[in-house]
């Protein structure tokens, strides 16, 4: 497994980038309702990694170095905000 296949992909469903694979492999559905079966929400919150990772995974190859990328620009953005809100 690849070293980034256990990075939690979205914290609403606590989902890994592996399971995130998973499902997306194992479904037909189109990219927002598979989303869903990942999130278990309806959020945005982890709209740029998911969807690149259901993009790849249809492609058939996954740079989980780039999803890893995405997320962690996510909760970056995310500590910034509530720093923000914090003062």
């Amino acid at each position: 497994m690849h070293e980034y296949a256990s990075k939690i992909i979205c914290e609403c469903g606590q989902k890994t980038i592996q399971d995130a694979v998973d499902i997306f492999k194992s479904t037909t559905l189109p990219y927002k309702k598979a989303k869903k079966l990942v999130t278990e929400c309806n959020q945005t919150c982890c709209r740029r990694p998911l969807m690149a990772l259901f993009n790849m995974v249809e492609f058939g190859e996954i740079d989980y170095e780039e999803i890893a990328f995405l997320i962690d620009q996510k909760n970056n953005r995310r500590d910034e905000t509530e720093g923000e809100n914090d003062g």
